[in-house]
């Protein structure tokens, strides 16, 4: 009985709210500038979204630490491809060091 005597009171409010042209319009004067507020947040976040998939995937000390490394890594392949003498020379003086006699062991 509660919740009918409740459901009837909401109904007539409602009525009541429909009837009055004035509280009707504020209402929806209030909604429309919501939905605007909304298509702008939207809009800048999208905007802001589509910037960062342009600019990069991470931005940061990692980001500069991995491409440090690449950049490291691709030198060294480059100049052994050039130079096999690094490899070579290398080679060469574990070789001596192992064959050396008055090395400590």
């Amino acid at each position: 009985m509660i919740q009918d005597s409740e459901a009837a009171a909401l109904a007539e409010r409602i009525a009541a709210f429909k009837s009055d042209p004035e509280k009707l319009q504020q209402a929806t004067e209030f909604v429309e500038l919501l939905i605007k507020q909304a298509e702008k947040e939207a809009g800048l976040k999208q905007k802001e979204k589509d910037r960062n998939k342009f600019e990069g995937h991470d931005s940061g000390v990692g980001n500069i630490r991995r491409r440090l490394g690449r950049a490291r890594v691709f030198v060294v392949r480059v100049f052994d491809a050039l130079c096999h003498c690094t490899q070579t020379a290398a080679a060469a003086a574990r070789t001596t060091a192992r064959n050396n006699p008055f090395n400590k062991r």
